[in-house]
This record gives structure tokens, sequence and C-alpha cells, in this order.
């Protein structure tokens, strides 16, 4: 795989925005390029050179309003891997929503890893000003869940 260029990696983090795709991999023989998403920054390293290229894809991600900035928000992230769940079964609410007052070591979510449900609690009290993930999709390991205004 000879040198690759800014715009084809460009190509594809943008297919792998469109197609919710977490990692892409390109071997030849003497080369492998290695693109990996942790869902706000990929970061692609490619062996044997030192190419190294971030994107912030935080915006597209956020379906909700964006957040006045200008508060003191604190990012609650996943631990994990696995599927973010607002809420403990399809037909129940959700744990939380913006708006809502949380308390230190309330339930906030679920992230289901292996067919295991692990409830994710608060470690922060303070009021929900934004949650960034949607219900069923992938959540990565530091990925943040939502920001709290602390009180």
């Amino acid at each position: 795989m000879k040198e690759v260029e800014t715009s084809y990696i460009e190509k594809i983090i943008e297919i792998m925005k469109n197609n919710e795709l977490t990692e892409v991999t390109l071997e030849d023989t003497d080369k492998s390029l290695i693109i990996k998403s942790n869902g706000y920054k990929p970061v692609i390293k490619q062996k044997e050179s030192e190419i190294e290229i971030k994107e912030n894809i935080a915006e597209e991600q956020n379906k909700e309003e964006p957040v006045e900035k200008s508060k003191k928000l604190t990012p609650i992230v996943s631990n994990m891997i696995g599927l973010f769940f607002s809420k403990p079964s399809p037909d129940d609410k959700p744990f939380v929503q913006v708006g809502d007052e949380i308390k230190e070591g309330q339930v906030i979510c679920i992230i289901e890893t292996i067919k295991l449900m692990n409830k994710i609690t608060s470690e922060i009290s303070g009021k929900v000003a934004e949650i960034c993930i949607e219900d069923g999709k992938p959540v990565e390991y530091g990925q943040v869940i939502m920001y709290v205004e602390e009180n």
C-alpha cells in the first residue's frame, strides 16, 4: 500500500460516519491502515509512516439542540463499550431526560455488553443538560453519554 492521501482517508471517514462504522482496516502485503472511531474522534494511524488525522464528529451524532456552553457542564462518559439504552425496557420511560435533576448514584442508563445489561450510575448530582447518544446506538469506552450542569 503506497502512501495514503489525506483526501482518501477523509472519504473513508465519511463512509464510516454514514454507515455508523467504528473500525475499518485496509491491508497490503507490507503495510496496513487502521481507522478506529470512538464516536467523537476517529484516530487514523498508518504503519511505517507518520500519518495521524483526527476529526471531531460529535456535532453530527448529537441530534438535540446545542447546549449553552457558558454553563459549567460536566460530561458523564461511558466506562465500557456496548449498546446504549435510555430505559429499562422498550415500554418503560427513560431513566433520565434533559432537564431532569439527578443525584449521585442514580441509574442514568444501561449499556449492554455481550448480552449483559450494565446499569450505569451518575457520579455527580445536577441537572441533565444534554444526552449525547440515541437509544439503542453503540457507545464506545470514554464516549460522552451526557452533560450535567452540576449543583
